[in-house]
This record gives C-alpha cells, structure tokens and sequence, in this order.
C-alpha cells in the first residue's frame, strides 16, 4: 500500500483548479512582452488611498491580523446598514463558498447550480463527496426555472452566480422572485454577486430583499473586481447571524490578511474611484462589443467585465494562437464551451492590442 491508495475516491477524482496563465510566466517562457486579459481583474488597479493604507501599515505587519475584521466588517455593516454580526470576511468569495460547501454538503446531499458557471462550484462540492446538479444554460443564462425544478429533499445548497461567469449574463429580479417563492425554507442560497458592481441594468434583483425577510441566503461580494484589489484576496458573506456563526465554525483561523483588511477600509472609502472603474468598464465593453459586431464574431451580450466569444476553431488552439502573439486570455472548453474564449475588458491600448491579434488569428 502506498500513500495514493488511502486518498479518498472523489479526492483522486478531481481535478485541481487551473488559474488564468500568469503574466510574468508568459513573458518569461516566450521572451516576449504580453498582456493578461485572462482573470477579469481591474486593470485600472486599487484606489491610491488603498495604496497609501497597505503601505503605512507594512511596519506593523509583524502581528497576526485581529481574527474576526472587526472594523472592515463594522464598516461594511454601515455601508450596507445591517449588523455587522451579519458579516464574515473571507480570502476571497471563494474561500467562503469552500466554508459553506465544507459546513452543509456530505455524502448523499446535493449542491444546485448551472451549468457553464464558475468552475469552483463543482470543485468544492466533489471535495465534500457531494453531488452536484447542473442545469443546462438557456440562452447563455441560469435557468431558474428549471432549476426549480430539480430541487429535491437532498438539495442543501444553491448557487447562483449573478452576474454568471463567464458568460456575463444576469438573471432579472422578477425570475429570482420566482425562484425563490419554489425554495424551502432550509436550503441556503448563495447569491455570487462577485460582478455586481458593474451591472447597470434596472432589473438587477436586490438579493438583500431575501436576507431582510429572513431567508436562509448568503450574498457573496469581493474586493478583487471593481476594488481592484485582486492580489489581497479578500471577500466578503451577508447573511443572517445563523448562518454566519455556522460558517465560521469552518472558518480558518486569521484567515484575511490584516493588510488585506486595510486596503478593503480605504478602498471602501473612495467611492469615486470605484465608480471611476466601473464607467471606464462600460465604455471599453460597449466598445468591445461593437468590434466583434463589426468582424462577425459571435459575442455573449455581458453585463460585467469580460465578454464570452466564439473564435469558430478549438478554444485551446485560439488560446496558443494569441498567446504567441502577447495576449493572455481564458479557453473556456472546461466549462462546456468548446469554441468560446473568455476575454476581461482591458484599458483601450489593451483591448485595440488583443483585437489587433485576434484579427491575426
């Protein structure tokens, strides 16, 4: 017997997470200078008061951070105006949909989500020796209907991306209305609100309506999009007191940085820079769109900062063909998209330098 005969079945089972190829790696390989469009980070980069903030604080880096964020939760109590109890930080969103899989799933118990939707969520709950339940995408978008549907005395958890990655498309506030009137009280919702910042459309639904009824849901938001501080990793769950204390009883001790928590406070504060961003990502997204519109380029109308388009050859083979050529985006085959690439919305010089490659491939 060797160490892999004692690794659990669904363990062996998985395969481990790949990340957008990092920047310095492709410039290192091919000797070439190249730009990440891969990973739907800001490329506007975090608030020069967050900069500031990280950097005052490194001398006092020694300490480990104060456990629970006391004041960026306090502080994110006040922004949202509901306790500050209701509120638990996280190395990212992700770390807190591994908390809520690790707390609720076990063998014999189901996870319900979409297909073609972030790849963790199917990952966490293998991890757990969970079931996952995908419902096909309609028109690109979570089907919430059907995923009515398929909820059944097993189901403990539903994950709703919105909006989605990495199509970029939302569901609306009547469809979530409806969705939940047909979800027993006992199952927990998460909303993955990761990308809510950038959505400007009207009937984007307001997931807090449900935690102020008292609804077992967890909204998850982070400071790696439009804060643009990706590199922290640092996110953060709205839900009610219950089901924070449940979660942080899986919580990993000291689990955010507490110069991640500092930088979070004062991007917080800069507002302006925030909305900055985000007008700056609309503007390049409309422009992107208008691009693949104009070369014939069947694009996924998105309401967040990367666009989902078919190149009509293999994902993989575009990937190479424009990593070559100095531009890091995502092949989205692994999540069921065997044409598709998923770009993230760049400055302008980026996105006229990736369109200038992609006219090469």
């Amino acid at each position: 017997m060797n160490f892999m005969d004692i690794v659990p079945d669904h363990i062996n089972a998985i395969q481990p997470y790949k990340s957008g190829k990092p920047l310095e790696e492709v410039e290192r390989e091919l000797g070439i200078s190249a730009i990440k469009l891969a990973s739907n980070e800001n490329p506007w980069g975090p608030s020069p008061r967050a900069v500031a903030a990280v950097r005052s604080y490194l001398e006092d880096s020694s300490r480990y951070p104060e456990d629970t964020g006391f004041y960026l939760r306090q502080r994110l109590g006040t922004h949202y105006r509901v306790d500050m109890n209701d509120i638990i930080l996280g190395a990212g969103s992700s770390e807190l949909l591994a908390m809520a899989c690790h707390a609720l799933i076990e063998p014999g118990y189901e996870v319900l989500t979409s297909e073609g939707s972030f790849v963790l969520y199917y990952l966490f709950t293998k991890a757990m020796a969970g079931q996952l339940i995908a419902v096909p995408l309609r028109d690109y978008r979570f089907d919430l209907d059907a995923m009515a549907e398929r909820i059944c005395e097993r189901t403990r958890l539903i994950l709703i991306a919105n909006p989605n990655n990495p199509t970029g498309t939302m569901v609306g506030r009547s469809e979530v209305r409806r969705f939940m009137e047909k979800v027993p009280e006992q199952i927990l919702v998460v909303f993955d609100e990761a990308y809510f910042e950038y959505v400007q459309e009207d009937n984007y639904p307001d997931s807090f309506e449900y935690l102020s009824a008292g609804r077992s849901v967890l909204i998850l938001r982070t400071f790696s999009k439009a804060y643009g501080l990706a590199g922290f990793r640092i996110g953060y769950g709205i839900g009610r007191q219950d089901v924070i204390q449940v979660l942080n009883k899986v919580r990993p001790p000291f689990n955010t940085p507490s110069v991640a928590q500092v930088a979070a406070l004062a991007a917080l504060e800069d507002r302006d820079y925030v909305l900055k961003s985000v007008i700056e990502n609309r503007r390049e997204l409309d422009f992107l769109a208008a691009e693949f519109k104009a070369r014939s380029i069947s694009a996924v109308a998105s309401v967040a900062n990367f666009v989902l388009f078919d190149v009509g050859i293999p994902a993989g083979e575009a990937f190479e063909k424009l990593l070559r050529l100095g531009v890091i985006v995502r092949p989205m085959q692994f999540a069921g998209f065997p044409t598709m690439v998923r770009v993230t919305v760049g400055t302008h010089e980026e996105n006229e330098y990736f369109l200038a490659a992609l006219d090469q491939v």
